[in-house]
Parts: C-alpha cells; structure tokens; sequence
C-alpha cells in the first residue's frame, strides 16, 4: 500500500512538469520583448466564470515567466466585478459566498507575486457602497478606471478584456 501510494505521489508531481514542457512556446509573438504588460480589465460579475478566468490569468503569468518575459499586469475591476472584491462577503446571495470567497484568495495569491498591481474603480464600487477600506487588502481605489486604461496603454500595456 505504501507503494503504492508513493508511486501516486511521485507521478502526481511530475505529470504537471510533463505538461508544461510539451506547451507550445509564442517566440514568434514575443521576439524581442523582454517585459509582458497586461491590463486585465475586469467586469465579470459571476463568480464562477471569474474563478477559471483568474486561472487563465496565473497561467498566462507563469507561461510569461517559463518564456523568459518579466510579468507587468494591472488588474482594473469595474462595474459587477467591483462588488466581488469587498473584504464583506454581506451584500451578497449566499449560494455565492463561497465562491466569491475563492476568488478572494485567488486575488491574495496573485498579489503575492511580483508585478501584480490591483485597482478598483471608484465610479463602480459606489454602486455598491464601497470605500477603499471596504476593498480586499491590496486593491487600491482610483478615481476612474476608463482612465486608468488610458494611462497604461499610453505607458505600453496591452488591454484584455475580462467579462
């Protein structure tokens, strides 16, 4: 049995490995870069199908990394979106606590690595009377998130819409 379950344990942390190295590589997009910069412009109100998008998202991150670009991603949460990032799961239908409670250490996780900025917009969480110390711990409050897209496009960021 315990060879089993050794045997389990040491193909569980390869087989990912596997993958990764069979993943086809974007050379031909990213010549000569060598930093990638996204603006994730996020308005998903549903909290399942934000879930697998932040997934997308960590894995565009590490696909960065693996093909030697330096990750720059800012995070602009606007309209729904903005109501799913309050440190208070209250205002919400309980059937999507949890979830939204997912998301909530999703966001910490990605927080945590380097070249992650996070914003919410003003015009948005009042909708859902939100201030900034309502905000999840990392996520600042801007006057204007439209703005802020044309700021960091004009500074080279690349916009992708999440909704």
């Amino acid at each position: 049995m315990q060879r089993l379950l050794a045997s389990f344990l040491v193909c569980t942390l390869l087989i990912p490995g596997l993958a990764l190295a069979d993943k086809p590589g974007d050379q031909r997009a990213i010549a000569g870069m060598d930093t990638g910069r996204i603006l994730w412009d996020i308005t998903i109100a549903e909290p399942e199908r934000l879930i697998a998008r932040l997934s997308v998202i960590r894995e565009t991150y590490d696909d960065m990394q693996r093909q030697g670009l330096e990750p720059e991603m800012v995070f602009a949460f606007r309209g729904g979106a903005a109501g799913l990032i309050a440190r208070s799961t209250d205002h919400l239908e309980l059937e999507d606590v949890s979830a939204v409670r997912h998301i909530h250490e999703r966001l910490e996780g990605l927080l945590e690595l380097d070249g992650i900025h996070m914003e919410a917009c003003n015009i948005a969480t009042r909708r859902f009377e939100l201030e900034q110390d309502d905000l999840l711990p990392g996520i600042h409050m801007v006057g204007n998130t439209f703005l802020s897209i044309m700021g960091y496009e004009h500074q080279g960021y690349a916009t992708i819409r999440i909704d």
